[in-house]
């Protein structure tokens, strides 16, 4: 039996290699260099119910950087396309029937004063009180975004852009400094409606002195991953097909289907983007 398709068989070369990335964006990604960014949930901002004065609040307090430099590692959030069966002669074959997510995780380095702990203790205490046997309405406990950025290295703006500096640094003989590029953004994955459901526990010993770190588990709807323009493509959504209202007719002449325009889509699919 002849091997299907041999011209599209690709012979591995390092050369080949080395071209297609040099100087691109196509080199291998790295798992560092990343940023988190939590909003905060309704509940706990400024003047809501029980929370004047708070310092919980994220975007105000040093929450902000706090949740971001000391978050040490973060799984990505995954999904896995449910399916279902059909029985075909020979065999069968499966079908989608919806998108499932997976939970994420994200350990954070602890400050001496406790403070992001807190922000997850108070967060989880008010979502679902053990003392009083109530929980909070959905939409006041989850937190409407949080993004996890991925930077990779070079390929951004020059470090040094000042004119005097430029100069300054030509003339004393150290222009390699010139070709430093900051960190390049790259990718973003935006997490929607998303709340702590464990907040982990912490071993302490009277070993030697280590970092204490603290794991907290998020569930969430659903995420969204963007990239760079220009390794994407938005595409445009011009119109769909939907049943027309004449469909339950069965004369040949009836239209079956009608036409959507884009803006009348985007009106009834905007709170699905």
């Amino acid at each position: 039996m002849a091997i299907p398709n041999p011209q599209g068989a690709r012979y591995n070369s390092f050369q080949e290699f080395l071209a297609n990335t040099k100087g691109r964006d196509n080199n291998p990604s790295t798992t560092n260099l990343f940023s988190v960014r939590i909003a905060t949930p309704p509940m706990m901002r400024q003047g809501s119910e029980g929370m004047a004065g708070s310092n919980l609040q994220v975007e105000t307090t040093d929450l902000d950087w706090m949740l971001d430099y000391y978050a040490s590692s973060v799984n990505l959030p995954s999904k896995q396309i449910t399916t279902g069966q059909t029985p075909y002669v020979g065999a069968p074959f499966k079908y989608a029937t919806n998108t499932a997510y997976s939970q994420i995780n994200i350990n954070f380095t602890m400050p001496r004063s406790q403070y992001s702990r807190n922000f997850f203790e108070r967060w989880t205490t008010m979502m679902a009180s053990d003392s009083e046997q109530y929980t909070r309405y959905y939409d006041d406990y989850v937190c409407p975004q949080m993004y996890v950025y991925k930077w990779e290295r070079g390929g951004g703006d020059a470090v040094i852009n000042d004119p005097t500096m430029i100069r300054a640094l030509r003339e004393s003989g150290t222009a390699n400094t010139l070709f430093a590029k900051q960190y390049q953004l790259t990718a973003a994955w935006e997490l929607r409606n998303l709340y702590p459901y464990n907040i982990g526990s912490v071993q302490l010993d009277n070993d030697k002195a280590k970092l204490m770190s603290l794991s907290v588990g998020f569930y969430y709807e659903r995420y969204r991953f963007y990239t760079a323009d220009q390794f994407d493509d938005e595409g445009t959504l011009e119109g769909i097909t939907v049943a027309a209202n004449s469909d339950n007719f069965t004369d040949p002449s009836t239209d079956r289907n009608q036409v959507l325009s884009g803006n009348v889509l985007n009106s009834i699919l905007g709170g699905f983007a």
